[in-house]
């Protein structure tokens, strides 16, 4: 499929010139050309041309560069302000999202709420998805069903951000547990298409939307302040954490998949060498795939990157230990490969949405971070997931070499599996701090005694089912017994 020129416009500007979208209602394709060219100033100065010949379009994209701040013009909100407000009358809907997105930074919530009920009326759907973000949470009854019909609306009106936000909405367990696999359903499409916006229409309204977190400038210029420097560094370590993290996977899937393919052969048979590189690129192209969509979207904070780092282990891990016949008893065969690799793609995919779900979780304001609670219950879940991860290890047999090298991908599998309910059980108790001590009291203990369960079994003292089954009976159990106990500790949170 060919990409129009818009589309290669912003392909060109996406993370390279532009850090966040920008709409500018298609007033002026010569600014776009000044961004695809690098030309940031050239871009700013035909906004501004406009802006001085009337155009409320123009005058909206200046009061959104002062509102996010570039290196070169620090946020000014006053400035902003200023100029949004000369801009309504051109650009009703535009501009009473950036007023409304103004009072919300100065903490003028009744304020900024009316701004953005403005904007909708005019049909700004950004508003919309704004809106609900900051309201759902704490909305009950009739209100939520509100917000969710106005959620539904900005995500049949192609807001692809309303629609990663309506699974996130199902996913975090506000509409009830059950409807959580809607929310998992929805996450992938909805994941892929926010992911294209922002490739691909960086300049459109489809993905257009103001970001609370402001620690990065609207525009990649020359850095000047050292707090938006160190956010770009941990950045681009992030980045670099991710891609090698692929590239270590997929080296290790290639090289098991190409030594187990020489069995796939008949014995008086010469493999090729292009036969090999053929098995090899089979394991390796989900990575790619993979690392395009992580790159972009898993290094905006830590919390995203590990979530999807720990993912990626944990499915290289089972495809290895699939590849070399110990997953399923029986090693894999030509066309189970290759849907092994499009399964594996798939939740590899899954993997940098649930990262992102998880930074989301991890969004808090300062009040809520400065409580001690939530770190402690965050490192309790490290340590006893260490713990029962680690169990598999004190079992006899596994010091010696013949049973490590014929199972080791299924006791690697085993460890990492192990940690899954207590990342999920981390990620949803998050808002734990505000529950009850009681609450969080009853919630360790629960922690504690789904950890001593998972022991047990891992370390043969008493199985409840030999091998594989075993381990999968535990995670169930443990993930049911962690996922409703942190449902319950936070209920009522966000009514």
């Amino acid at each position: 499929m060919f990409l129009d020129r818009n589309a290669r416009l912003s392909a060109r500007v996406c993370g390279n010139v532009l850090n966040f979208p920008l709409y500018d209602a298609d007033c002026s394709p010569a600014a776009r050309e000044c961004l695809a060219a690098g030309n940031i100033e050239g871009a700013l100065a035909e906004w501004q041309r406009l802006a001085d010949l009337g155009s409320g379009a123009a005058r909206c994209v200046l009061a959104y560069v002062h509102l996010m701040g570039t290196s070169s013009i620090p946020a000014n909100l006053e400035e902003a302000r200023r100029i949004a407000l000369s801009a309504v009358s051109g650009a009703r809907g535009y501009a009473n999202y950036l007023l409304g997105c103004i009072a919300l930074r100065e903490n003028q919530t009744a304020e900024g709420v009316k701004f953005l009920v403005e904007s909708i009326k005019a049909g700004f759907m950004p508003a919309a998805t704004h809106l609900v973000s900051i309201t759902i949470r704490h909305a009950s009854g009739t209100a939520k069903q509100n917000a969710l019909k106005l959620l539904r609306r900005a995500s049949a009106a192609g807001h692809r951000p309303a629609n990663l936000r309506l699974a996130a909405v199902y996913l975090s367990g506000q509409l009830g547990f059950p409807r959580r696999a809607i929310g998992l359903a929805l996450l992938l499409p909805a994941f892929l298409r926010t992911w294209a916006a922002l490739r691909y229409q960086i300049f459109s309204i489809h993905c257009f939307q103001v970001l609370s977190d402001n620690s990065q400038p609207l525009f990649n210029e020359g850095i000047r302040n050292p707090q938006q420097r160190d956010s770009l560094a941990n950045s681009a370590f992030r980045r670099t954490i991710v891609q090698w993290a692929h590239g270590f996977a997929a080296m290790t899937a290639a090289v098991v998949l190409v030594w187990q393919s020489k069995s796939f052969s008949r014995p008086d048979r010469e493999v090729s060498v292009l036969a090999l590189g053929g098995w090899g690129l089979l394991a390796a192209w989900p990575y790619a795939f993979s690392y395009l969509i992580a790159s972009t979207t898993n290094i905006r904070t830590l919390i995203s990157t590990l979530v999807q780092t720990m993912s990626l282990c944990l499915l290289t891990t089972l495809m290895c230990s699939a590849y070399s016949g110990q997953l399923f008893d029986a090693p894999l065969h030509g066309w189970d490969i290759a849907f092994a690799t499009v399964a594996q793609a798939f939740f590899l995919v899954v993997a940098c949405g649930l990262g992102e779900s998880a930074a989301r979780q991890w969004e808090v304001n300062d009040l809520e971070k400065r409580s001690g609670a939530r770190d402690r219950i965050l490192w309790l879940h490290v340590i006893l997931g260490l713990v029962a991860a680690g169990s598999w290890f004190t079992r006899s047999e596994v010091g010696h070499w013949d049973y490590a090298s014929r199972h080791g991908f299924e006791l690697a599998s085993f460890f990492l599996l192990a940690m899954l309910p207590y990342l999920a059980g981390a990620v949803l108790s998050w808002p734990i701090a505000t529950a009850s001590r009681g609450k969080r009291w009853a919630y360790v203990a629960i922690l504690i005694v789904g950890t001593a369960l998972a022991v047990l079994n891992n370390s043969g003292v008493w199985a409840m089912q030999p091998g594989l089954l075993g381990a999968w009976l535990v995670l169930i159990i443990q993930f049911i017994l962690f996922i409703f106990a942190a449902e319950w500790a936070i209920e009522g949170l966000e009514g």
